[in-house]
């Protein structure tokens, strides 16, 4: 005995809209603001101006600074702030951003 079973399901991009997951979405804009605002403390701070010139776009974040890539790849660090914060950041503050764009969407994150 075969059963058929036709499911009717809507299209792809319709259900990522719904979600807010579409490229360059509400989902994509919050995923950026968290990972500034966690980089914030691992940011090389002077007078703050490397940290408090940053422009968050949809899906980067950008330090203009003139010597920002230098700071990147070389500042010796003191405390959390030093070179390469992003990745950093990431290491000590990943899952919990990916958890908190899960509960964003409604979701829940895998562990």
């Amino acid at each position: 005995m075969s059963v058929k079973v036709k499911l009717d399901l809507d299209p792809t991009q319709e259900i990522l809209l719904r979600r807010g997951l579409e490229e360059g979405g509400e989902v994509q804009r919050f995923f950026t603001h968290e990972v500034a605002r966690h980089c914030d403390p691992y940011v090389p701070m002077d007078t703050g101006t490397l940290k408090n010139t940053k422009q968050i776009e949809t899906d980067k974040i950008t330090y203009p600074q003139p010597y920002a890539q230098k700071q990147y790849y070389e500042n010796k660090g003191k405390g959390l702030r030093g070179k390469e914060w992003d990745k950093r950041m990431m290491a000590d503050h990943g899952e919990e951003i990916v958890t908190g764009v899960a509960n964003f969407i409604g979701g829940k994150a895998e562990k």
